[in-house]
């Protein structure tokens, strides 16, 4: 597992778009914010301190639904998982690596972007007890995330494609979020409000703020949501994962009918010259 690891590591922090979406975009957003909101003070508190939950779910959000699912679909478009497979490496080992790379460059730019609220922008950290129930929310919340932006990018399987089915299911999120906690709360139907709802990012901008400000430990309706939706997507990814899945086994079928399609038009071309 750990040669799986290193190498879904290399090959995570050669693509771009993850190194601007896991390492630099939550910084850029704590950046923004807090400037926007630099002199705005709450009860003596910067209001990055009751903004901060709305900023790594904002960040959250592209680094699976873009960045990560375009990295997983480009893995399977471009030959690599199949080239893999001839040298021995199981595909659902190679796609619990990738998942695993992931959430570590993702869980090392919510701390680097939350090193900058606390040197730029006066985010205080509450005490140990809020501050360890909040990080482990946290980070649940960003494994569930992943296993989503793993299983779009496998199912779409283009990488163009998945950024722009990336783009709306960032709109839609963020659109969920502002339903259930923002400035869309008051004026929306209540079924739009149910829809938003059912989505564990919406509750990672509503009820995380009260963990981090210690007012809970916990956000219960977040934990059994994103335990549903967490669950769900890991059966479908080992469903996804087996030898000779139908998704994995598409692409080498269209591989090889365009190598054998590539060769048929050199040998005729080679035919006429002679």
């Amino acid at each position: 597992m750990k040669y799986y690891f290193a190498m879904s590591i290399k090959r995570l922090l050669r693509a771009p778009t993850a190194l601007i979406f896991d390492l630099a975009y939550p910084v850029f957003i704590v950046v923004l914010d807090g400037v926007l909101s630099r002199h705005y003070m709450v009860e003596d508190k910067s209001w990055l301190n009751y903004n901060i939950s709305a900023v790594i779910a904002t960040s959250l959000v592209p680094m699976a639904c873009i960045a990560f699912s375009m990295y997983a679909a480009r893995q399977i478009g471009n030959g690599s998982v199949t080239r893999l497979n001839y040298f021995g490496v199981k595909t659902r080992w190679l796609m619990l690596a990738d998942l695993l790379a992931q959430t570590v460059c993702a869980t090392m730019g919510i701390a680097l972007a939350m090193i900058a609220g606390w040197l730029w922008f006066k985010l205080k950290a509450p005490s140990a007890g809020y501050f360890f129930a909040y990080i482990l929310q946290i980070f649940y919340a960003l494994v569930t995330i992943m296993v989503w932006g793993q299983i779009l990018g496998v199912l779409i399987r283009h990488a163009m494609g998945t950024v722009v089915v990336g783009l709306l299911a960032t709109f839609f999120l963020n659109f969920c979020s502002n339903v259930i906690s923002g400035t869309l709360a008051q004026g929306a139907p209540r079924g739009v409000q149910i829809m938003a709802e059912c989505f564990p990012m919406s509750w990672v901008n509503y009820k995380m703020p009260a963990i981090w400000l210690g007012h809970s430990y916990w956000a219960s309706k977040f934990l059994w949501i994103a335990a549903i939706w967490l669950a769900t997507g890991l059966v479908i990814l080992w469903f996804m994962s087996l030898a000779g899945n139908p998704f994995i086994r598409a692409v080498q079928k269209q591989k090889i009918q365009s190598i054998g399609a590539k060769r048929s038009k050199a040998e005729t071309g080679a035919a006429a010259e002679k």
